[in-house]
């Protein structure tokens, strides 16, 4: 299989979709500069192409009651990373989990809960797994930020 080559367009529409995924294809045609029929056969292509992958809502968890969130770094045998990665991640309460190359806490856990003592429950399912919990942590604030596909791929091009 060949690589996707993103053009302007395509970068673009990927990082106003990170920003609203809901954005309607006028509206997306109109910030960009091209048809909105050109913003629906490109999300099309991304799509076949494997890039865009879904839509998925943004949801504080804080305002559903799961103020708490935790953080485990874990350590797996290697031979089954993957394995007890996609085990952790069936976990009602994880919400994210993140395979490392490394050989010590090469599995990063993150789950939410509503009480303290949320945090042993997590910790106790998470010790059923064929996994070493080596850190367990209250998560203070945890920052994101759409990737601006535009200025990332200059500096890639630059680079190379």
């Amino acid at each position: 299989m060949t690589e996707y080559q993103l053009d302007d367009v395509d970068e673009q529409l990927l990082t106003l979709l990170q920003e609203n995924a809901r954005a309607k294809a006028i509206e997306l045609a109109e910030e960009i500069g091209v048809s909105d029929n050109t913003i629906h056969n490109r999300m099309e292509r991304l799509a076949d192409a494997g890039i865009i992958t879904g839509y998925t809502p943004i949801i504080d968890h804080e305002q559903t009651g799961l103020r708490l969130h935790f953080h485990f770094s874990c350590t797996a045998r290697i031979s089954d990373r993957s394995t007890v990665a996609e085990k952790a991640l069936a976990l009602p309460q994880v919400t994210d989990v993140t395979e490392l190359m490394t050989g010590q806490e090469n599995l990063h856990i993150k789950a939410v809960g509503a009480h303290d003592e949320d945090i042993t429950h997590v910790a106790e399912q998470l010790d059923d797994l064929d996994l070493e919990i080596n850190d367990e942590n209250l998560i203070r604030a945890n920052h994101s930020t759409p990737l601006d596909y535009v200025e990332v791929m200059e500096l890639v091009e630059v680079e190379q």
